[in-house]
């Protein structure tokens, strides 16, 4: 699946309104999964750098393995000033790291992209032994709202598959790719959003039009929503960050 280009001309959208990853996800890869300071991770699919900067705040060494031009320009214009920040021009079957190189595999809001064989494949080489892979997403909770953002992105975008690409909470592609054997984890991660937040990060999505006057349709569809929904101008946008963690053997 080419998935390089789906991210053209989203970049400052996505840097400026996609939420960041519950925290209590990073206190427990530090606390039961071996992460700590220093330590290399490879972020694959890095995208802006939203993940990948959670874990250099921490003061992981980060390899931000992204094919999007725009995607990591805007992420090294934004991380260049952390240490442990690396970019790499790769993607999920290529990621152009050395054998056993780093301890752990990410990749945020990204594995429905991969090929799923190529990128297990790709962690097995780059792991160092016992190292393991985490497929997080964040996704939206069940709510009026999110029916309602559902319904606009099912009338106005003809790429919609539904939230995160598709993948479902217990998808049988998460399972093939850790062999069946994995933990999973879940994290509150609610956010207040403003209008222009929630406009933008409707935008961002791979699926939003990028055609004048369909985009602007959309865009107006969103705005009743926020507005219909919102309260001392703001809308409660409720989402839970799941994570996948495993080793590839």
């Amino acid at each position: 699946m080419d998935y390089t280009h789906k991210f053209d001309g989203r970049a400052a959208d996505y840097a400026a309104a996609r939420p960041s990853y519950a925290e209590g996800l990073f206190d427990c890869l530090f606390e039961r999964y071996g992460l700590a300071a220093g330590i290399p991770v490879a972020d694959v699919g890095a995208g802006t750098g939203l993940f990948t900067e959670q874990l250099l705040k921490r003061g992981c060494i980060v390899y931000a393995v992204e094919p999007n031009e725009d995607m990591r320009h805007e992420a090294e214009s934004r991380l260049s000033m952390y240490g442990g920040f690396i970019s790499i021009a790769g993607d999920a079957a290529r990621t152009g790291l050395a054998d056993h190189s780093v301890h752990m595999v990410t990749a945020a809001q990204a594995f429905h992209w991969f090929d799923g064989e190529a990128f297990r494949r790709e962690c097995g080489r780059i792991l160092v032994r016992d190292g393991k892979a985490v497929i997080v997403y964040n996704r939206n909770g069940c709510s009026p709202l999110q029916d309602e953002m559902v319904a606009v992105a099912k009338r106005f975008c003809q790429d919609f598959v539904g939230g995160s690409g598709g993948v479902k909470e217990n998808d049988v592609r998460i399972a093939d790719f850790f062999c069946g054997s994995y933990e999973t984890l879940r994290f509150i991660n609610d956010r207040e959003e403003s209008e222009q937040i929630f406009v933008r990060r409707a935008l961002s999505a791979s699926y939003a039009p990028t055609e004048s006057v369909i985009q602007k349709k959309y865009v107006d569809a969103v705005r009743d929503v926020f507005w219909r929904y919102c309260k001392a101008g703001k809308v409660l946008v409720r989402r839970t960050t799941w994570a996948y963690i495993g080793k590839i053997d």
